[in-house]
């Protein structure tokens, strides 16, 4: 009995020396796949690495099928938080949350403007976007493009886009894309959800490399 077993351990020793041989020199998505391979025509279970042994996850195909994840990857966040009329709004303009998570605060309890940068030569300018991307990211989490005068008023100092002597009057050239007042608060017009729409495509680009 001892004689046979020791004959089992060494012909699976010698199998896996086998089996290591033929694999080390491929790629970790194609060493899974011969692996999923092998266990189908031997009518076994396909293995399950630890998440150790590859840095990237098996290459998807028919006998592997991709798992659905329950929950966003730093780099990926999901569709959670974003009200019903965002995410018509992203299907409609190409987008996917993962390209925004650099501009607002995605699956967050609010999402808000958390870009490092806003847009803008002068302050002027830096204001219009700022009105601009708050107003997305009101849109994107309520599905109303609105925001009251602190919100906008913290942000503008946040991206240094407040001028308390020139306000008012930046604010009235604004009106074609933002309508409301201090009191009751402010909202992007549509022509406002539009050009803020170009300008979160704008800074959704990748970056270039040069």
């Amino acid at each position: 009995m001892t004689k046979k077993t020791t004959n089992g351990v060494a012909a699976e020793v010698a199998a896996i020396g086998a089996v290591h041989d033929a694999l080390k020199g491929l790629e970790p998505e194609v060493q899974s796949r011969v692996l999923n391979y092998v266990a189908l025509m031997l009518k076994i279970n396909a293995p399950t690495p630890p998440a150790t042994f590859h840095e990237k996850e098996p290459e998807a195909n028919a006998m592997n099928p991709p798992k659905e994840e329950t929950g966003s990857r730093p780099d990926e966040p999901d569709n959670e938080g974003i009200s019903p009329v965002g995410k018509k709004w992203l299907a409609r303009n190409g987008l996917q949350a993962k390209q925004l998570w650099k501009i607002f605060s995605l699956g967050a309890d609010e999402i808000d403007l958390i870009a490092e940068t806003v847009p803008g030569k002068s302050k002027k300018d830096k204001m219009h976007n700022v009105f601009l991307l708050k107003g997305i990211a009101a849109y994107l989490g309520s599905g109303a493009a609105r925001f009251s005068h602190e919100q906008i008023k913290e942000a503008c100092l946040h991206y240094d886009a407040f001028d308390a002597a020139n306000f008012a009057t930046y604010l009235k050239s604004l009106s074609a894309d933002v309508s409301g007042s201090k009191g009751v608060g402010y909202t992007l017009t549509a022509r406002g959800i539009a050009n803020g729409t170009e300008l979160v495509k704008g800074m959704a680009q990748p970056e270039k490399t040069t």
